[in-house]
């Protein structure tokens, strides 16, 4: 039995009047006990009833002390003493501005909750806005990490096709002719990209990467480490320098790594010679 339930149906003056059955009286007690404010209503509606009864017995017995008048037409402001009437008024004014308190407490309550859930459903809004914003920023700083990376291995292609072409053939210095070229993808806050997979070529003994900087503070010079699934360094080098696309690059023997997954990292020195992360690029190596 609820709240509403109760307001609804009077059920606090039926149970009062004994109007209830049994089952409903002891569910409307249930209730009551852990609610102030029908416990208030119930001790109210009763202080009022009795203050009615006690009010008629009040008058019963002064009218039993009385001789009987003659009998007469009775008028209805007759019918109770002027001073009974006041007091009947009075409750009833009591009564009415209790239901009234208790009403406009409950609109207040309301009230505030209906501005708390406002306030609460903005701030959703704002959050998820903000959200939004920051996904849309991500695709954009993608979308031209990965036109750079395009640009950047056509350049490398053409380079490798010109110097293949000009320089003479000297034994076991000429140069590789299409060896793979692997473009890595940094890690975007919020994003982990897949690893790139890298498939150790057959034909050619060594391969290469390249590895956009996406961090474009000043720094003096740059190293790149590779770690293995366990975090143990593989390998390490410094002494690498940006290209006009903001990309190292990296050439390594096909045999060199074992096919498994690992996270290159990209560190730059700073003016106060100190390494700070620039980047972490995973790939995995696979043999076909």
């Amino acid at each position: 039995m609820n709240h509403d339930y109760i307001k609804k149906f009077h059920l606090v003056d039926q149970y009062l009047l004994g109007k209830l059955t049994t089952d409903e009286a002891e569910e409307f007690e249930d209730h009551f006990i852990d609610c102030a404010e029908c416990a208030e209503q119930l001790s109210i509606t009763r202080s009022f009833i009795d203050d009615l009864k006690g009010l008629a017995v009040q008058e019963a017995l002064s009218s039993s002390a009385r001789p009987a008048p003659a009998l007469r037409r009775w008028h209805f402001p007759q019918l109770l003493p002027l001073p009974s009437w006041a007091i009947v008024a009075c409750c009833f004014v009591l009564v009415a501005g209790v239901f009234a308190f208790l009403t406009l407490r409950r609109l207040s309550r309301m009230e505030a909750e209906l501005r708390q859930a406002k306030e609460d459903a903005s701030v959703i809004r704002q959050q998820y806005q903000r959200e939004l914003e920051t996904a849309a920023a991500s695709e954009r700083q993608l979308q031209e990490a990965k036109q750079q990376l395009a640009l950047r291995l056509d350049e490398l292609e053409s380079k490798l096709k010109t110097e293949s072409t000009d320089q003479p053939v000297r034994g076991s210095e000429a140069p590789e002719v299409n060896f793979p070229i692997y473009a890595l993808v940094s890690v975007v806050r919020g994003q982990v990209p897949t690893p790139v997979e890298i498939v150790l070529p057959v034909s050619s003994s060594s391969f290469a990467l390249s590895i956009p900087v996406e961090d474009r503070r000043e720094f003096t010079v740059y190293r790149v480490k590779i770690l293995n699934q366990q975090g143990t360094e593989v390998w390490k080098q410094s002494g690498f320098k940006p290209d006009a696309y903001h990309a190292l690059s990296l050439s390594l023997r096909s045999n060199f790594l074992k096919p498994a997954t690992y996270d290159l990292r990209v560190e730059g020195l700073t003016q106060q010679d100190q390494w700070t992360t620039v980047g972490s690029y995973p790939f995995r190596v696979v043999r076909r």
